[in-house]
């Protein structure tokens, strides 16, 4: 099925909507795009209504009206607007990377559209006070201090040797090249989209810290499902996460770093089928 678009909050979207059944909305990381998600889709879509945005994360294909907040919190926001505005109920929220501490802060909100969540599953993520991650903080107070020169950093992401960097830290399997400049989408292509990277990057604060009470409050299943071969992430936090929740669970997955979806596809969607 051909891309559909929406707007939340001025941003337009693209997403995919394929397959019947009880919904499942993906939030994937900085720096990519929905195909990200496409081998666990592949395997829901017979059973599960699957929702596979872009979000305005620097690897989106539109061209952001001017003024358009694209911090972490305004796609926190946009998480819960997205539920409400499709009329989803009782959906499986799927959060990676900072997609992962995105979905997390979403629940900070108190969006009237969290009451549309019927359970999360969240894979390796910025948490706690891992927002961002060690090894990207660097880039971050770049991106804070400077937007030309953090600018340099983001665009070196998108060279060939960044690229299988970048991929080869965040994977425990080799991905083809044509694969990662699908993921890449437009941040491979677009200076535009880049610089729209740098401004979600300078955003990044911790943000799921004050989201932390929320979490420990809701009411719905969250299974944590962990790569364990994850050279981003500490290992620790999926743990820790699990335990913060209220109706929490960890899973660990040998044979995964940070994106479960890519390493271990099949795992992860059996996990969101028993959420």
């Amino acid at each position: 099925m051909a891309d559909k678009t929406i707007v939340l909050s001025g941003a337009p979207l693209d997403y995919r909507d394929v397959g019947q059944g009880r919904p499942v909305v993906f939030v994937h990381g900085v720096y990519i795009n929905g195909t990200v998600w496409d081998d666990v889709v592949e395997q829901l879509q017979a059973t599960h209504r699957c929702i596979v945005p872009t979000w305005p994360l620097g690897a989106h294909a539109h061209e952001m009206p001017a003024g358009t907040d694209l911090s972490i919190d305004a796609t926190a926001r946009r998480l819960p607007e997205l539920l409400e505005a499709l009329d989803l109920t009782d959906a499986v929220v799927v959060g990676n990377d900072s997609g992962g501490g995105i979905t997390l802060t979403s629940l900070g909100t108190g969006h009237a559209g969290l009451s549309r969540i019927g359970a999360l599953v969240i894979t390796n993520c910025d948490t706690f006070d891992h927002f961002p991650p060690p090894s990207f903080k660097p880039v971050v107070k770049l991106c804070q201090l400077n937007a030309a020169i953090g600018g340099s950093v983001v665009r070196f992401f998108a060279s060939a040797p960044g690229k299988r960097m970048f991929f080869k830290q965040v994977c425990h399997t080799k991905v083809s090249d044509e694969r990662i400049d699908a993921i890449l989408g437009a941040f491979r292509t677009s200076a535009r989209s880049r610089r729209d990277g740098v401004t979600v990057t300078a955003s990044m604060r911790n943000q799921t810290l004050d989201a932390l009470p929320a979490l420990a409050g809701l009411d719905v299943p969250v299974h944590v499902v962990w790569g364990v071969e994850d050279k981003v992430f500490p290992k620790g936090d999926g743990e820790k996460l699990a335990a913060t929740a209220k109706h929490g669970s960890y899973q660990p997955v040998e044979g995964s770093g940070a994106y479960v979806m890519v390493d271990q596809p099949a795992v992860l969607a059996k996990a969101i089928v028993g959420a």
